[in-house]
């Protein structure tokens, strides 16, 4: 039905413009605001965040008691109580701390992460409904012209003017244009449907037919280093890389030992024996090759990220490279379209008898063939310019 609404418009001869009110940014906009892929990511992010500051206190205190029963008896019941605070070097409190800074903003990049796909499925989507209403008005206007084709040989054919063959050609010609017209409303109803399930809301529909303009900096390697650490993951890779870095640092520290201070009480008859206690844990054996695991964790976290920008550059020069390539291929077909739109002349010429039905068809499916490619192109076109732009998300 929603199809058939819209082809009812374009045959009424709406332009684009009055159609296409919703553009991508609109789209972007309610999806950052309504999505439930993004809020459910906001929310673990949070939490995650939150988890992270879990157990910056000191640790908890000792508390321990006895009571001891004398042989012989005459020595009198023992009763002792001790209370203890431990604590380490401020050293090592101080790299715990930058370690959990670090942890928290890798729950944010985290988040960043799932916004930037979030974002570019939905471009990517809002581009493919954009070539479907394109390649949909297409079918739809050559569904107008079928129409009149039929309407055109049911007359010659009921004045005798032309074969039943002539006739069924043109019927077969307007079955198959509808066809192909169907198909691509059922294709872009799908492709509706899918951003509906991004935003959860089923009252929006992508009506734009035309892309925004495209613009494209000259120069890759300067624009590459200004914006790659834009790109989550290597955001999350150098937040790996200095969080290898600070669990370095607190692997060195923690061979420095643990203090603890406390309060001690031993009660005997007639006696009692009260005190400061002043205790110190030395890491002999659970650091054992700590700084040597960190140390291998670091040079991997650094192997990573340098391979991890290498492929970076590559992925994206690579798509770089084909949209210039592209670029030319919509520009020279933009150029023959315009020079070589013979749609009108070609529907005068078969109303007055100079070409024939078969010679019609053939030129106009050639004209229509490369409005398709164009449409095509320029889908493509618009897909590497999102993928390209994507590390600005």
């Amino acid at each position: 039905m929603k199809r058939l609404f819209f082809l009812v418009i374009l045959l009424l001869g709406l332009t684009p413009q009055v159609i296409g009110q919703i553009h991508f940014a609109d789209v972007l906009k309610a999806v950052e605001e309504n999505s439930p892929v993004l809020k459910s990511a906001r929310v673990q992010s949070e939490a995650a965040q939150s988890a992270v500051h879990v157990g910056l206190l000191l640790p908890n205190p000792t508390v321990e008691a006895g009571y001891f029963f004398p042989s012989p008896n005459e020595l009198g019941v023992r009763w002792d109580l001790r209370a203890s605070q431990s604590f380490e070097f401020p050293t090592v409190i101080a790299h715990r701390a930058h370690l959990r800074d670090l942890q928290e903003q890798a729950a944010a990049i985290g988040y960043q992460t799932v916004r930037a796909a979030t974002l570019l499925n939905a471009q990517l989507l809002c581009a493919d409904q954009v070539y479907y209403n394109a390649v949909f008005h297409i079918y739809s206007r050559r569904c107008v012209a079928a129409f009149r084709l039929v309407d055109l040989y049911q007359k010659r054919y009921q004045s005798g003017e032309c074969s039943v063959l002539e006739y069924n050609r043109a019927q077969m010609y307007l079955a198959d244009v509808q066809d192909q017209a169907s198909r691509c409303g059922l294709q872009s109803d799908h492709v509706t449907h899918e951003l509906q399930t991004l935003l959860g809301s089923d009252n929006y529909q992508l009506l734009q037919m035309e892309y925004e303009e495209m613009v494209v900096e000259a120069d890759f390697d300067q624009w590459f280093q200004r914006h790659e650490m834009n790109h989550p993951e290597m955001r999350m890779l150098d937040n790996r890389l200095s969080t290898s870095q600070q669990q370095l640092a607190l692997s060195k520290s923690q061979w420095m030992p643990e203090f603890s201070v406390g309060y001690a009480s031993e009660n005997r008859v007639n006696e009692t024996f009260r005190g400061v206690t002043v205790g110190l844990t030395i890491p002999l054996w659970s650091q054992k090759r700590a700084v040597k695991a960190s140390r291998l964790a670091l040079e991997a976290a650094q192997e990573e990220m340098s391979n991890q920008r290498y492929q970076l550059y590559n992925s994206l020069q690579c798509i770089y490279h084909r949209y210039a390539a592209m670029m030319d291929v919509v520009s020279n077909l933009k150029q023959a379209l315009e020079q070589y739109n013979s749609v009108d002349l070609l529907e005068k010429a078969l109303v007055a008898g100079e070409i024939n039905l078969e010679q019609y068809l053939l030129q106009v499916d050639s004209y229509y063939d490369l409005e398709l490619r164009l449409r095509e192109a320029s889908h493509e076109l618009e897909v590497l310019h999102l993928n390209l732009y994507a590390i600005e998300l």
